[in-house]
């Protein structure tokens, strides 16, 4: 990863000459609206710190994968002691750049898989927030969309003592841009892609779409009670499914109070189509799943900082399985190992996220 540091207008260009690596200096300069010796300058600049090289400039991924998602602004409390409802409580209040989908992207860039991430965000505060944190990530949102006159999606959580959420809410209108007609504008890039993964903050007819549209490997990311219903009619289609101990029952039918519910929960769900799913909860262990397979670890987890990424890295652990081509257990070894380290991280995305980190001693 490149460690020297771009300006917006270099940025903004280095994602175009992605776009057409023999893109032209005139063409450049008409979308940037700039001189084309200006351009010269920039490319000159880019070139110095190593980021793109002669004609032609950058060589596009052999393999990338897609994610199709939300951003949010995140605001996230952690109380200092046992929540107390109808009163304040004493604690701390973290803002933060999240959501489903870029905390997806941004797991896979740690684990050193090439994305891009296509979602939709405001241009107010936020959205800009958004724009400098994955330049400075190196998460190249080329084929994402600024709105204007738009609030950036937001979510505020609160956790208790353990790191488990208390409550959630979230503002997310935002995501209705993200329609079939928006990603049918980006049809090449998506049916190109190596896998597609999708959250449900999208609208249903979106993931429709996408099953249509996509002949590779989905991973869908549930998210939310409400928005995991979106998935009800379209669960014979899906390859693999994250889901976590709430948001299962809504498929199953069945409530989690105990080991044996995680897997009916599971069984229930591969008889509805689904070829593969990884549900994950807070206190009776993770299980991975399919037809002819079931690897179920118990929950060993301690020191819990933050739940809430863990289904962001396990659906990015799951990812890297694959394309390792890791044995079935292997692969849920893989995603409760990120699952772990993500869940001690006050952070959505865990600093410690790497693939040599998670494929350590595995």
């Amino acid at each position: 990863m490149n460690n020297k540091k771009i300006t917006d207008r270099e940025y903004q260009i280095l994602q175009w000459i992605k776009q057409n690596p023999m893109i032209h200096q005139d063409e450049l300069s008409k979308l940037a609206g700039i001189s084309r010796s200006g351009i010269a300058a920039h490319i000159s600049s880019l070139m110095k710190k190593g980021y793109i090289q002669g004609k032609g400039y950058v060589v596009s991924p052999k393999k990338y994968a897609v994610v199709i998602g939300g951003v949010n602004a995140d605001i996230f409390g952690i109380s200092n002691s046992k929540i107390m409802t109808t009163t304040s409580n004493s604690g701390k209040v973290i803002h933060s750049t999240g959501g489903i989908g870029r905390n997806i992207a941004l797991n896979l860039t740690k684990l050193n898989i090439y994305s891009y991430l296509i979602s939709a965000y405001g241009d107010d505060f936020s959205g800009n927030q958004f724009r400098e944190d994955s330049r400075q990530n190196e998460l190249d949102i080329t084929y994402s969309k600024q709105f204007s006159n738009t609030a950036t999606s937001s979510y505020i959580y609160i956790n208790d003592t353990s790191g488990n959420r208390v409550i959630g809410l979230d503002d997310m209108e935002i995501n209705n841009f993200i329609t079939p007609s928006f990603l049918s504008e980006r049809m090449e890039i998506i049916k190109n892609a190596n896998e597609v993964i999708v959250d449900t903050n999208i609208p249903e007819d979106s993931i429709k779409w996408i099953l249509d549209n996509y002949e590779g490997s989905i991973y869908i990311k549930a998210v939310s009670i409400l928005k995991t219903k979106r998935l009800l009619t379209l669960l014979d289609r899906i390859d693999t499914l994250v889901i976590n101990g709430v948001e299962s029952p809504i498929i199953s039918g069945k409530e989690i109070k105990n080991k044996d519910d995680v897997i009916k929960n599971a069984e229930k769900i591969i008889s509805k189509g689904v070829k593969n799913v990884f549900i994950y909860t807070e206190n009776y262990g993770m299980l991975y799943a399919s037809k002819d397979n079931k690897c179920f670890i118990e929950n060993n987890i301690d020191n819990r900082e933050n739940t809430n990424g863990m289904g962001a890295s396990v659906t990015a652990a799951l990812v890297l399985a694959n394309r390792m081509n890791l044995d079935f257990c292997k692969t849920a070894q893989l995603g409760y190992k990120a699952a772990n380290i993500t869940s001690k991280s006050i952070d959505s995305v865990s600093n410690r996220i790497s693939d040599k980190e998670l494929l350590n001693d595995l």
